[in-house]
């Protein structure tokens, strides 16, 4: 993709690394996060590495599933002082993390490794050592709505904005000294702004030969709902509405979420699926509402059939609730 291309949607190249924050904003929050599946959906993961600079804190999290077994790296609490923003880079205490990128907004290696908790499978509460090591490339622009006009994300001193891509990841998952070859596509996103994390929202990230949509829709308490993302066949164009209708098992976390969804795009073409769980885990966000608490914060690797009879896709799915009501 030329330069032109890459910036179509209003990202810039020097968007890649980190920006100026501002001291005054306690939830600031800057991230990079990458997820990825092979295309049975044996093999997936996720990786998120985010910066809170008022709170002198760097959150890093790896979710590694291999045929039925997840095992997970959660430390949301690693010092600043100990960690390289520039290239994400942070190696103490049997931790390594690292994001190289070799073209802005086009490619760069993902590295992270570590030791990880077994959340379902055999060997279930047993710590393990894991790792990912992928190359990324991008597969269509980097999608945005623009700067600082997403609720929720929105400063009126520093520049704040998000975007979405997909990829694709080559590279090696390992899992107890267990190496394997990866070959898979996923999405990846960057943020970077003051986080108001006291809402629901539900996430969806598609990504196939023929059609790579993301769509996600928020709730905002006292603002209302919003909704964004992408649909890229031959071109890349907006999401303009997405309805989720979703069954939510919160005793199952390993099939939580089944039902529809459909994606409308500014153009009038559209998507719809029969969505189900092929696997999921739940992750620790409780640090980030104020004042904390527990919400059924989970992400599944799903299948979806689409509605005219074409073969089947697989993606993720992300969804958070407050099933007991938000604490304000």
């Amino acid at each position: 993709m030329t330069i032109e291309e890459l910036t179509r949607f209003g990202v810039q190249l020097e968007d890649e690394g980190p920006h100026p924050f501002d001291p005054d904003a306690e939830w600031w929050n800057e991230s990079w996060f990458w997820d990825w599946y092979d295309a049975d959906g044996a093999n997936a993961g996720h990786c998120r590495i985010g910066i809170h600079p008022n709170q002198q804190r760097v959150w890093v999290w790896l979710f590694l599933y291999r045929e039925g077994e997840w095992v997970a790296i959660e430390e949301p609490r690693l010092p600043l002082d100990s960690f390289a923003p520039d290239t994400l880079t942070y190696d103490r205490w049997g931790l390594r993390c690292n994001w190289d990128v070799r073209e802005p907004l086009a490619s760069g290696r993902l590295h992270v490794e570590g030791f990880g908790r077994v959340l379902a499978g055999p060997r279930v509460g047993m710590i393990l050592p894991i790792a990912a090591d992928l190359n990324i490339t991008g597969l269509g622009p980097p999608h945005s709505g623009g700067r600082a006009n997403a609720p929720g994300h929105m400063s009126d001193k520093y520049p704040a904005s998000r975007f979405e891509q997909p990829i694709v990841a080559k590279g090696t998952q390992t899992i107890d000294g267990v190496e394997r070859a990866f070959d898979g596509r996923g999405e990846r996103d960057r943020s970077w702004g003051p986080r108001f994390w006291n809402l629901e929202w539900t996430f969806l990230a598609v990504n196939s030969e023929d059609l790579r949509t993301q769509s996600a829709e928020a709730r905002i308490p006292d603002v209302g709902r919003f909704v964004v993302g992408y649909m890229q066949r031959d071109t890349m164009l907006s999401v303009k509405e997405v309805e989720f209708d979703l069954t939510f098992a919160d005793d199952d976390v390993l099939n939580f979420v089944n039902g529809n969804v459909t994606v409308q795009i500014e153009d009038g073409g559209s998507f719809a699926a029969r969505l189900e769980s092929i696997t999921a885990a739940e992750i620790d966000v409780t640090h980030c509402f104020d004042p904390p608490q527990r919400s059924v914060y989970r992400r599944a690797l799903v299948r979806l059939t689409p509605a005219d009879g074409g073969s089947p896709l697989l993606g993720w799915l992300e969804s958070n609730r407050f099933v007991g009501g938000l604490k304000r």
